[in-house]
């Protein structure tokens, strides 16, 4: 059995939906709670490996497996739930996920959710009871090196969520989502090397603790079959002709899925955004800094982009290098206007004197 190096802790990822409304005098009815579980079912075999809540799979291309997969649920009614597979991918918060139907990136050329059947299903589960659902997984025919990620998940299947009220009065409702891992590798190929580089960087806004800020969108890919783990990442930004100009910031827990792309969000803080060409700089380092990855990139803000995100973050223009300009002209021309008419009235009253005297005769 293959020892992959995608381990993570067991995700069983939970995935909050969090909605938001406002409470009234109306009563509020809390439907469900996440009062249910998912984990793996059944035994590992020479075809499945069931480590740490992840599913790893390796056999040879069109070999088909049983994975199984049993819900517990916690409630004394039934309950009806959504079954789904999907592929890997990493969100703009630089973390996998699996709630995206329709993965989609240049590199790639096999969707893991295709390799599960059903890709999509709805079931019952009486009151205190534990289902377990047996998937058929095959193993995809078409060669490839590394390994796919994607994941089965669980949801509740049309209930409302559970609604607690904050402080403020306002009501919280969580949905809860549970997903396990699955990992495919063909028997005989390689295991492959990341592959990260930045496609582009754009203004765009952050969102912060503070709100909203102005900033840049660094658009990190990986284009091979590959996971390196939880990653730390360190962005330095520059620019031309400015060396007094520079941004820097780190990030934790970058964790970026194989062949799939995000945007690494980037704020310019109290700075406003101006127009000129920079330069990105990116450091990826795994965990203890065994390995590391840099990434350059030279990007350029026109006037245009960094007005319209400057003022979606709020921040006003500073017209004081236009006031003192203004300044400058006035005092010029006023200067000028006093030269001018110095000398013309100069001219216009010495006029008599400038003729040239007579000697008298004695």
């Amino acid at each position: 059995m293959f020892k992959s190096k995608f381990k993570m802790k067991f995700v069983i990822a939970l995935m909050f939906t969090l909605i938001i409304s406002f409470v009234g005098g109306i009563k509020v009815e809390a439907a469900t709670s996440g009062d249910y579980t998912i984990k793996p079912g059944g035994n590992s075999t020479d075809v499945v490996n069931i480590d740490n809540g992840v599913y790893q799979i390796e056999g040879n291309p069109g070999q088909t497996t049983d994975i199984k997969l049993m819900v517990v649920n916690k409630a004394s009614d039934t309950r009806n739930f959504i079954y789904y597979s999907s592929t890997a991918y990493t969100n703009n918060s630089g973390t996998i996920s699996y709630d995206n139907l329709n993965v989609k990136d240049p590199s790639l050329k096999i969707q893991t959710k295709d390799a599960i059947s059903p890709k999509k299903s709805t079931f019952k589960v009486p009151g205190n009871t534990t289902a377990t659902l047996t998937l058929k997984l095959t193993i995809p025919e078409k060669k490839f090196a590394g390994t796919l990620m994607g994941g089965v998940t669980v949801a509740p299947y049309k209930e409302k969520a559970k609604g607690t009220v904050s402080g403020n009065g306002t009501l919280i409702k969580n949905k809860f989502t549970y997903t396990i891992p699955v990992q495919i590798h063909q028997k005989g190929e390689p295991q492959v090397q990341p592959k990260y580089s930045i496609r582009t960087v754009t203004p765009n806004l952050v969102t912060t603790s503070n709100g909203p800020k102005q900033g840049v969108f660094a658009n990190v890919h990986n284009s091979t079959n590959s996971y390196s783990g939880i990653l730390s990442a360190k962005a330095v930004v520059t620019k031309k002709g400015n060396k007094d100009f520079k941004i820097v910031q780190s990030f934790d827990s970058q964790n970026i899925a194989p062949t799939t792309n995000y945007n690494l969000k980037i704020s310019w803080g109290k700075r406003a955004l101006q127009s000129g060409d920079y330069h990105l700089k990116l450091i990826y380092k795994t965990q203890g800094g065994i390995k590391n990855w840099v990434l350059n990139k030279d990007f350029t803000i026109t006037n245009n982009d960094a007005a319209k995100y400057n003022k979606l973050a709020g921040i006003k223009p500073n017209y004081l290098w236009l006031y003192i300009l203004l300044g400058i002209l006035a005092l010029a021309i006023i200067l000028g206007l006093g030269i001018y008419l110095g000398k013309r009235n100069n001219k216009n009253n010495g006029g008599n004197d400038s003729q040239p005297t007579r000697r008298r005769r004695r």
